[in-house]
């Protein structure tokens, strides 16, 4: 899916068409732009060695090992993109998300080694898990630029089942469907009323289409829209204060994706 995706995406721009550049009509003075993506490398690889799949735990806090070739962590990405929307000064980041809750953002590593060109080739973190009540968890791993859009390419992403103290099952998520894993935007952003609000997403084991499986966006639950592109999206016209963003895959009947990620909404504050 992914290689088929972003072949597509270098065909429209060979072809010169300024696909990214109309905005999803709307009502409100809040505008959703579609975006190109940002070009990514060939070779990221990223892992998940601990803990293991399917794996029992019997005590806290469960120590997790990431590892991620070909993505250098901490440095800032150097793209046109961060110039347009929040770039963090944490640099690019791997962001762990433990069930559903929010993610959170690592960038330094324990070891790192380099290749003849002196690229960082393999870096490995050792994360310390937050604390989790007995029974089942699954943890989402993927990397992020400094301005927090997640990279897409195929060996980007990883999802795994572990249990702590009991092997009851407890999450309603089936990994082998459709899935949606919710990434941008999260927490607090300065005001600028030229610069948008990042939206960023993940997709596993579905594609979006005009006729097919189809993303809900909605602003403090009025402001909806239906995305029908795997890509990332500017928010304009966000006013300060707390606002309330949520993301719902939808079938291709227009019905909502059973499973607990497949609506997620996260509270951001513009100050």
């Amino acid at each position: 899916m992914n290689k088929v995706y972003w072949g597509l995406c270098a065909g429209m721009v060979l072809l010169g068409i300024a696909y990214a550049a109309k905005p999803i009509a709307n009502e409100d003075d809040v505008r959703i732009v579609p975006l190109d993506p940002t070009a990514e490398p060939e070779h990221v690889t990223l892992r998940t060695f601990f803990p293991k799949k399917d794996e029992l735990e019997k005590s806290e806090p469960v120590e997790m090992q990431v590892r991620i070739e070909g993505f250098p962590l901490g440095v800032m990405s150097d793209f046109p993109r961060k110039r347009e929307v929040f770039n963090s000064h944490d640099g690019q980041t791997i962001r762990i998300i433990v069930d559903n809750a929010p993610f959170f953002s690592k960038n330094t590593t324990y070891l790192s080694s380099m290749d003849d060109s002196e690229n960082y080739y393999e870096q490995i973190l050792e994360v310390d898990l937050p604390h989790l009540q007995p029974g089942e968890h699954i943890v989402r791993v993927f990397p992020a630029r400094s301005f927090g859009e997640s990279l897409k390419g195929d060996g980007c992403f990883q999802a795994d089942v572990f249990y702590i103290k009991s092997k009851t099952p407890s999450i309603d998520v089936n990994l082998n469907g459709p899935y949606l894993t919710y990434n941008e935007p999260q927490g607090e952003y300065p005001y600028n009323e030229q610069e948008p609000i990042l939206l960023d997403f993940y997709l596993t084991n579905c594609q979006l289409s005009e006729d097919g499986y189809k993303v809900r966006l909605s602003i403090d639950g009025k402001n909806q829209r239906m995305l029908t592109d795997w890509r990332p999206y500017a928010i304009y016209g966000m006013t300060k204060g707390e606002h309330k963003i949520r993301l719902e895959l939808l079938n291709p009947e227009g019905n909502l994706v059973p499973g607990l990620f497949n609506n997620t909404m996260r509270s951001i504050v513009i100050r």
